[in-house]
């Protein structure tokens, strides 16, 4: 399916309407210079079918209608802009959409208007071939605009910036989104970290109520031992002591600094009161605790080992380092660019030296050629017994007029022998007529003779049959008679016809019977005669048809006889008009041809040796001038290059000199890589530095937010700060609970079994929580799993389809640019990151990832140039292998920006193939009227089969195009 027209109705930079007619065009050139609109109708093409521009989706305001439209459309009042696509296929399809100032869409497919959502789905289900439409999943799957931008229209801003960047996991969100995968990869992931969060929050939930039941188990256990206890022996601690004991630690939290358990100063009752409020400190104190635990894991399991002062210093060091570094790289670069230019003039001198070489040994060959006509030509002289150098071109000229005279000669008496032949034929011929014609008139008379007679023994026929049918007449009559009278059954004997009375009935009957006697004999007798006739005029007819056929013989030899005649008249005629010969006697003209004759046989030999000479001496004096000529071209081609004419024909030095070079450039790039190394380690130090001191810092004002204290941003001194808090609380802890103990045994009432069944009944509910947390637990591995299973599965099925274009990008990298230092580029997805890795040989995918690290990084290596070649190699690939869409179309914008000659004619050669093999209509863009003119040129299309548009101006009246598939037309 290729794109056949579009129209663009003050769309954007083309304001009025025009047409862009494309149809049967396999290649589409629009040349013109930046800010004139070529990018625009890529635009066009994009806006219609997706309902987007792909290269403004980063913000909403391309959706917005004065975006869309002209602006001095708009400024004029216009309140609507639209584009039209029409597309071959079975039947034409054609989209057309339309944006108006009050931001509403229209939208409408193959004539009819449809709703924006509905009419995507219309245009999905047209574009996308069967296989696809009888999948409502695969269907539903697709993303035009993801579609357009990776396999569709190639921008700048797009794949370049995917094998530029710096970031594997951005640019593996940017390939998800390329293949249309983003709903099987980040919303997937988001629907498990969801579903992760859900069940978080209840297996917290339980966590808290399974901690209640123990704390709880924990206070009736402290209750039931003191009565175990209690049981063995006789007395406990008096309300006094134990308000001792309670007032004392109460003082001791005044001294640690510590949250008092209430402001009086003295404890003087032993309450229910006193119970709790004691209870809730120890609560608070494991809270405490826990956070000073966890703060000390957080440093000892992250590792979190710095000082502030003097990992600062080593940042401030190593940022220097690297801003050295990085001044290394840029000389290195700038060293190997200039290299890399020597080279190329060195290359071109190492050209201009083959190409001397050529025309060395083509004036070898030619010098050859030249003895090997020379001796030809003494061959030639010794066998007429002359000196071909003596003869002159004037005196070969005379003697082939001559002979050529003599020739044409022959050949005129030999016509006008021929003449007069077909003369004396012409005579037979009309003596041969007039004979037929009296035959004919003789031929003729006897035909109407015979009709005559014919006709005569018709006319005797006709007579007997009338003489016939009367007699029959009378039989008919007596017959009806007979009849009557039997059928009457009656004794009449009196005719009823003829009135006659007989004397009885028999009489009658006799009557009848004698007439039809009589009426029965002249009949025969008629018919007798009747045949007789027949057989007469049988006989003549037969004579007659003889007759008639002979004539038509001679008439028709007559006719043939005739145009043998004028046929005849007609070449005499001709050939007397182109012969000169005026003799007529036919002997006088055999005696001439003889002696002509004679003399062309004597004088053959030496007429074709003279013609050899004359063609030898005109070949070595072409030859000869081209000696001269290839000189002057090897003058000229060595004067070219002055800078460097001490390699002009030294090509062994000229070699040594490139190696140099070469070598130089191979030791500068290793000498980069090592810099871009040392650069990347050290940034990464700085990097783990920034992490280790901001999670320190929140360490840091944790404990400071709990303990009320300032510290010093040290991990060794908040380690050591960490531990005395730990050791006094759980001392502090220790007291309290003790304390605890000794309210519950003087406050203690409560039966021993009471207890039990109460631990019992925590137990058991402890129990269940466990199970519930323990099934949580399984559900969370099992989701973690899941989570690493899927981001496997899916990095290996986009590897299996990268493997599937490997081989395609990398011939298109390779064909466009052949002088690529690396021979193989993998594109490798790993732990949802993509990698685009550069290597010297084609490794398998296991080799590949157990080398990953060894593998050279494209985005740091490639130049723009190469980036831009490699782009376009990996659009192309995506282009070739998709089979979902019916469109066959490939659109490039300006992709010459950063291309050297040899990668502009190597690009051609691979869209040529594509149009040609692939059956693709292939649309390009650019700013380079050289480019523009080459790509159609080289591409070797017939005049049909492409389209060149030429933008030459733009101003806010009008923009102007140049070509035949382009139109403007009325609103």
């Amino acid at each position: 399916m290729f794109i056949q027209k579009i129209v663009l109705n003050n769309f954007r930079i083309f304001r009025g309407k025009h047409e862009f007619d494309f149809s049967n065009k396999k290649v589409i050139v629009i040349e013109g210079p930046n800010g004139h609109g070529k990018s625009t109708i890529f635009d066009a093409i994009n806006w219609v079918i997706s309902g987007k521009i792909s290269r403004y989706v980063g913000s909403s305001e391309h959706l917005q209608f004065n975006f869309i439209i002209n602006n001095d459309a708009l400024n004029k009042g216009v309140d609507e802009a639209s584009v039209e696509i029409y597309l071959n296929s079975s039947e034409t399809i054609c989209i057309k959409r339309s944006i108006k100032n009050t931001g509403l869409q229209k939208l409408v497919v193959n004539g009819q208007r449809t709703l924006i959502r509905e009419g995507q789905k219309e245009i999905v289900r047209l574009l996308v071939n069967e296989n696809i439409t009888n999948d409502a999943n695969l269907l539903e799957s697709i993303d035009l605009l993801s579609f357009i931008e990776s396999t569709l229209i190639l921008s700048q801003e797009n794949l370049e910036v995917f094998v530029r960047g710096n970031k594997p996991t951005e640019r593996y969100s940017k390939l998800e989104q390329i293949l249309g995968l983003t709903r099987y990869g980040q919303d997937f992931k988001e629907y498990l970290q969801d579903l992760k969060k859900g069940y978080g929050a209840e297996y917290e939930g339980i966590g808290l109520e399974q901690n209640k039941l123990k704390h709880e188990r924990e206070l009736l256990n402290a209750e039931y031992q003191p009565k175990l206890l209690q049981n063995e022996r006789i007395g406990s601690k008096s309300k006094e002591s134990i308000l001792n004991e309670l007032n004392t630690f109460q003082g001791d939290l005044k001294n640690y600094s510590l949250q008092p358990l209430t402001i009086d100063q003295n404890f003087n009752e032993l309450t229910k009161d006193e119970y709790e409020l004691v209870k809730r400190y120890i609560d608070l104190i494991e809270d405490e605790l826990k956070q000073l635990e966890y703060f000390e894991f957080e440093i000892k399991k992250k590792e979190i080992y710095v000082d502030e002062l003097e990992i600062n210093e080593k940042i401030i060091e190593y940022k220097n380092e690297i801003e050295n570094l990085k001044r290394n790289i840029l000389n290195r670069e700038k060293g190997l660019e200039r290299a890399n230019s020597r080279i190329e003039n060195l290359n071109t001198i190492s050209r201009t030296n083959n190409y001397l070489e050529t025309k060395k040994i083509e004036k070898e060959s030619i010098i050859t050629n030249i003895k090997s006509i020379t001796e030809n030509l003494k061959t030639i002289s010794k066998n007429l017994e002359i000196n071909y150098t003596d003869l002159t071109f004037e005196q070969i000229s005379i003697y082939e007029n001559e002979f050529n005279a003599n020739n044409d000669r022959l050949n005129k008496l030999i016509k006008k022998k021929r003449i007069i032949e077909l003369e004396r034929r012409l005579n037979e011929l009309k003596k041969e007529a007039e004979d037929l014609e009296k035959g004919l008139e003789i031929e003729n008379k006897l035909v109407n003779d015979f009709k005559t007679r014919v006709q005569e023994i018709n006319e005797s026929i006709s007579g007997l049959n009338i003489q016939k049918d009367s007699s029959l007449s009378l039989q008919i009559n007596a017959v009806i008679h007979e009849v009557q009278s039997h059928l009457l059954d009656s004794k009449e004997q009196k005719c009823l016809v003829c009135g006659t009375d007989y004397e009885s009935d028999e009489k009658l009957k006799s009557a009848i019977r004698i007439e039809l006697e009589n009426s029965t004999k002249f009949i025969n007798q008629v018919d007798i005669s009747i045949n007789e006739h027949k057989v007469k005029r049988n006989k003549v007819a037969s004579v007659l048809d003889l007759a008639e056929q002979k004539l038509i013989d001679f008439k028709q030899k007559r006719e043939t006889l005739e145009k043998d005649i004028v046929s005849l008249q007609s070449e005499i005629a001709s050939m007397r008009l182109s012969n000169s010969i005026d003799q007529e006697d036919i002997k006088k003209i055999h005696l001439e041809i003889e002696e002509v004759q004679k003399y062309i046989q004597s004088n053959e030999n030496k007429y074709k040796g003279y013609i050899e000479i004359k063609e030898g001496n005109t070949l070595i004096n072409d030859l000869n001038q081209k000696i001269y000529d290839i000189g002057e071209e090897e003058k000229a081609a060595s004067e070219k290059h002055n800078l460097y004419k001490v390699f002009i024909g030294d090509q062994r030095n000229l070699q040594m000199k490139i190696n140099a070079i070469n070598s130089y450039i191979d030791n500068g790039k290793i000498k980069v890589q090592e810099y871009n190394k040392k650069v990347g380690e050290l940034e990464q130090y700085i990097q783990d530095s920034d992490r280790k001191l901001k999670l320190l810092i929140q360490i840091k004002l944790g404990l400071e937010k709990v303990l009320d204290c300032e510290l010093r941003l040290n991990s060794s001194d908040i380690l050591k700060f960490i531990k005395a808090n730990i050791d006094l609380i759980k001392n502090e802890e220790y007291k309290a609970r003790n304390i605890l103990v000794q309210i519950e045994k003087y406050l203690g009432d409560i039966e021993l079994r009471e207890i039990e069944t109460k631990i019992k009944n925590c137990d058991e509910g402890v129990s269940t929580y466990q199970k519930q947390l323990d099934q949580y637990s399984i559900m969370d591995e099992q989701l973690k799993n899941l989570i690493t299973y899927h981001t496997e599965v899916q990095s290996s099925l986009i590897n299996q389809y990268l493997g599937g274009l490997s081989f395609t990008i990398n011939n298109y990298f390779r064909q466009i640019s052949p002088h690529s230092y690396f021979n193989y580029i993998n594109l490798m997805t790993k732990k949802n990151e993509l990698f685009v890795l550069l290597n010297d040989k084609e490794l398998e995918y296991d080799v590949l990832d157990e080398n990953i690290n060894e593998s050279i990084n494209a985005s740091l290596t490639l130049s723009a140039a190469q980036s831009t070649i490699l782009a376009m190699s990996i659009f192309l690939a995506l282009n070739k292998s998709q089979n979902w869409s019916k469109l066959n179309v490939i659109g490039i914008d300006d992709p010459f920006q950063n291309l050297d000659d040899i990668n502009a004619y190597s690009f051609i050669d691979v869209i040529a193939n594509l149009i040609l093999i692939e059956n693709r209509q292939v649309i390009i863009s650019t700013h380079d009227s050289d480019f523009a003119k080459l790509s159609v040129r080289k591409m070797n299309l017939k005049p049909e089969d492409y389209a060149y548009i030429k933008i030459q101006s733009y101003t806010r009246d009008a923009i102007e195009i140049e070509s035949e598939q382009y139109r403007l037309l009325e609103d």
